[in-house]
């Protein structure tokens, strides 16, 4: 599904070279549920953007499907993304002057071929999947933080994506809220669907198949 080869991430400013990924190489296979774990500044959400392609490395190449990204289009990269990526952030990154529902149908309103009625249904069906179809008229500043962050794992599974990227999910959350969220996590993965998670959480990490340490800029285990 993802496959990293020899990954270099350099920032320059000014006189200064930081480097985030120092030739970092994994493969993540499909139907996995990986979790990336590490100090803060070890490179991990640099990492998880390279594998979303919204940014690119230095040095390496990024397979996903099998498909190295450096040698598609842009608009090629964000079909691909659409298709087959959904992401889920810490801060949930909905919008506040949308509801619950329009913020779900949202990645699909890029998606070619797909009617109003389709995406309609379709984000109800991702509402009620995350126990939220009571909900479909809110805002999320009525909502929990547990439930905004719910209405955002729906609003990436929506549109059916092979592969969750999920950021600290669950760094926002009080230890309640943040297991139901995993074990959120751990039901769409068991229904075929690859995730890979960036935590701080040790006990989060524990639900995941595989966990790989992040020390400067590589991985430690």
């Amino acid at each position: 599904m993802i496959r990293l080869e020899n990954i270099k991430k350099v920032f320059y400013t000014k006189e200064v070279e930081t480097r985030a990924l120092d030739d970092v190489s994994l493969t993540v296979i499909k139907g996995e549920f990986v979790s990336i774990m590490g100090p803060s500044g070890c490179g991990k959400s640099t990492l998880l953007n390279i594998m979303s392609m919204l940014d690119q490395p230095t040095e390496g190449r990024v397979f996903i499907n099998s498909v190295n990204v450096a040698e598609i289009s842009e608009q090629k990269k964000a079909e691909l993304r659409n298709r087959t990526l959904g992401f889920i952030f810490q801060s949930f990154h909905l919008i506040p002057a949308l509801n619950i529902i329009d913020n779900v149908e949202l990645p699909l309103l890029y998606r070619k071929g797909v009617s109003a009625k389709e995406r309609r249904e379709r984000a109800t069906a991702a509402l009620k999947r995350v126990d939220l179809p009571h909900r479909i008229k809110h805002y999320p500043s009525q909502l929990s933080g547990g439930q905004c962050q719910r209405v955002a794992i729906a609003r990436a599974i929506v549109g059916q994506p092979e592969i969750l990227l999920a950021d600290e999910p669950t760094g926002n959350l009080d230890s309640r809220m943040g297991e139901d969220i995993i074990h959120l996590l751990h039901d769409i993965n068991k229904s075929g669907t690859t995730i890979v998670m960036v935590t701080h959480d040790t006990k989060m990490a524990s639900y995941t198949h595989r966990i790989l340490g992040m020390l400067d800029g590589r991985i430690i285990r």
